[in-house]
């Protein structure tokens, strides 16, 4: 049942949405209608979020005003483009176009739309499927609980800004919109936190295949290369995937993965999908799909569908430019800033030059200028490092993550450019660039001289793919040259910069393959292009066949999509215990718990009760931006609350419960007798071992 409201809350959303996104994008072949949902749920968001901003409404009623807002702007627009329709001195084609393609997709069911709603219907479906095999809001090689903190704190809370679960009494500094939206989706459909977490997760891919099917449907206008389209970008994954296919046919071990010994289907239950993910050394590398997988409801995986949107609006701008839409693009661009603020160079380049090449006015080319201008202060004053000549990537590398995009990019301009005299000059100037690039350690070099062609067709020839192409290409050049600095010391300097970049660079030119494979017309070079695409699938399907059974990333015995089961099995005194809590105490009480270390079985609290503490993982609150004395300091005051029963801290943090479970007994054993003892402190509640105290 959970599942069916919270696809009809989907659904609900979607048609509402309709009317705005026709009329912000009416001149593309779905006319707007893959972008429907994601600006819906921005509308709803915006909304919520900013009227529980200026303390006019709590946030769960902003959620409701929000969405009679989106009703009412849909029962606008209708409204208005009729009126323009009757009134002959108002009438405009644009007006006949409006209502034509408002009544065929609300009154007629045509094949697009058809083909879309199956598209996410059917990618939802299974998508929860998967997650009822691997449901778990787990604390190993995933951020869910800090994930789960967030959304947990959001669905109880009444105004904003968020405070920060794991800093009691502080604002959370941390980008978390996209967590608001879940919270939209969740609130909306009347589900547990813990459930709807999983269902966001398989919300959020769906959106992200309709809006990437819609992509390649609009740039192709084949049904076929939707498809491409939304498999390149949303499913398909690294090369290494074959390689480890190659190191377990053969016998000796190749220079990135190790043999396994045993049957094929062994090998798949069996199968490393962290090698492939750590290609490059010292970094983290994803896909949208791997992602997926993960079910980790984190920022750069919530912004995927929006970051597709983007790319929807700013299409319809190539085409005719209309201020609308580009606020509209704007609004949007602001939105994946709060949702992942590592989205802000590549969306307001690509806005930025859109707009340029739609319009030729200057003022947008100064925004680019403008950001030049702030990426270099931020070179002067240390925010942005210089990446070690040693750390940079390799070509195999890359390849073994790229490798199917560079293929397909390459073979298209192969099969689209006209072979001249100069080429040959140019092909010799090209090769000697190579060749010092490699002198100099600095191998991706390539990327700048595969990035200038699709910059070149996209300004001369208008092909708004090849931009796509040149940004991704941009994106990787710059995680060589440049990394964002931040908490991480070296060698992980650039972990965060090519983990977030490079998945950008991904959505990039994925979509931008999918239309490169519709142009190319060489067969022997479209054989290529599917044979690399299957030998794409070999990692998320051995993804998808051993991550569910993986003990790191959790283990529950049953089939649901409530991400607390596997507490309740595993630890059930400890779920007892949690579930009083969140159903005892008051919105925004303080509860101690010992301090956290991150990817450990700690800062529990938070993720299934919403309810703030003292400390949580120590290494996540220092990645925010906390000054290392303060996370100490906290620390060491949980620390005497245990131990010593210290009153002043206590009060210092304003707690009001004491929680003692399995991680506690483990770091302060026989001191919490103490505890017990303690004058001001009365056992509240007792399931088995695990206690908790309240603060009289």
């Amino acid at each position: 049942m959970d599942v069916l409201v919270f696809l009809i809350v989907l659904e609900a959303i979607g048609l509402l949405a309709f009317p705005l996104a026709l009329s912000l994008t009416g001149n593309l072949r779905d006319r707007g209608y893959s972008l429907a949902r994601p600006v819906g749920i921005i509308v709803i968001t915006l909304v919520a979020g900013l009227l529980s901003l200026v303390r006019l409404v709590p946030f769960i009623a902003g959620i409701y005003i929000g969405l009679l807002g989106l009703a009412s702007l849909a029962a606008f627009i209708i409204y208005l483009h009729r009126h323009d329709r009757q009134d002959l001195s108002l009438r405009s084609d644009a007006g006949h176009r409006f209502i034509a393609d408002l009544r065929c997709c609300y009154q007629k069911i045509d094949r697009d739309m058809l083909m879309q709603e199956g598209v996410f219907v059917g990618t939802f479906l299974l998508a929860t499927l998967f997650l009822m095999h691997k449901p778990e809001i787990f604390f190993g090689y995933s951020e869910d609980f800090m994930n789960a903190a967030f959304l947990q704190t959001i669905v109880q809370t009444d105004s904003l800004p968020l405070l920060d679960p794991w800093f009691a009494g502080t604002g959370l500094t941390y980008y978390y919109l996209g967590h608001l939206a879940t919270a939209v989706l969740v609130v909306l459909s009347g589900v547990q936190a813990a459930v709807g977490y999983n269902l966001a997760v398989a919300a959020f891919f769906a959106i992200g295949v309709q809006t990437a099917f819609g992509l390649g449907l609009n740039l192709t206008e084949r049904r076929l290369y939707g498809f491409a389209a939304a498999f390149l970008t949303m499913v398909s994954g690294f090369p290494a995937g074959f390689m480890q296919l190659v190191s377990y046919l053969s016998e000796p071990d190749n220079p990135w993965f190790q043999n396994f010994p045993g049957s094929l289907i062994e090998w798949f239950s069996a199968f490393d999908f962290t090698n492939a993910t750590g290609i490059i050394p010292h970094t983290i590398d994803f896909y949208p799909f791997f992602v997926f997988l993960q079910g980790d409801l984190h920022a750069h995986f919530i912004s995927i569908p929006f970051l597709l949107t983007l790319i929807g609006l700013c299409l319809a701008l190539s085409k005719q430019f209309s201020w609308t839409t580009f606020s509209a693009a704007l609004v949007v661009t602001g939105f994946l800033v709060g949702l992942n603020a590592w989205n802000l160079p590549v969306s307001l380049f690509l806005l930025a030059w859109t707009a340029y090449a739609a319009t030729k006015k200057k003022a947008f080319l100064y925004v680019i200028g403008l950001a030049g201008c702030i990426f270099a202060a931020s070179l002067l004053v240390g925010l942005v490092g210089i990446v070690d000549p040693l750390q940079r990537t390799d070509v195999s590398g890359f390849l073994l993550i790229f490798g199917v995009f560079t293929f397909i990019s390459v073979a298209y301009l192969i099969d689209a450019h006209t072979f001249s005299r100069k080429d040959g000059l140019i092909a010799i100037s090209a090769i000697v660039v190579v060749a010092i690039a490699f002198l100099l350690n600095f191998p991706l070099a390539i990327a700048a001289l595969l990035a200038i062609p699709f910059f070149y067709r996209a300004w001369f020839h208008e092909e708004y793919p090849a931009l796509l192409a040149g940004i991704a290409l941009m994106m990787i050049l710059f995680c060589e040259v440049f990394f964002i600095n931040d908490p991480y010391g070296s060698p992980y300097e650039r972990m965060n910069t090519v983990m977030k970049f490079y998945l950008q660079a991904w959505v990039f030119w994925g979509v931008a393959s999918a239309y490169f494979l519709f142009r190319i017309k060489n067969r022997v070079l479209v054989a290529g292009a599917v044979v690399l695409i299957v030998i794409a699938v070999i990692h998320p399907l051995g993804t998808l066949v051993s991550m569910p059974n993986t003990n790191y990333m959790g283990e529950t015995g049953t089939l649901t999509l409530d991400g607390s089961a596997w507490l309740k099995e595993q630890k059930p005194d400890e779920y007892n215990a949690l579930c009083w809590l969140r159903e005892t105490a008051k919105n925004g009480e303080v509860v101690l718990e010992a301090p956290g270390d991150a990817y450990s079985y700690s800062s529990r609290v938070s993720a299934f009760t919403g309810l703030p503490t003292v400390i949580g993982w120590r290494t996540h609150e220092m990645m925010w931006g906390r000054k290392g004395v303060d996370i100490d300091q906290r620390c060491a005051d949980s620390d005497g609350m245990y131990t010593e029963g210290a009153q002043e801290p206590l009060a210092k943090y304003h707690v009001r419960y004491i929680f003692v479970g399995e991680t506690e007994q483990e770091r302060y054993g026989s001191a919490l007798e103490t505890l017990a003892g303690c004058e001001g402190i009365e056992l509240a509640y007792r399931s088995g071992k695990t206690c908790v105290y309240r603060v009289i």
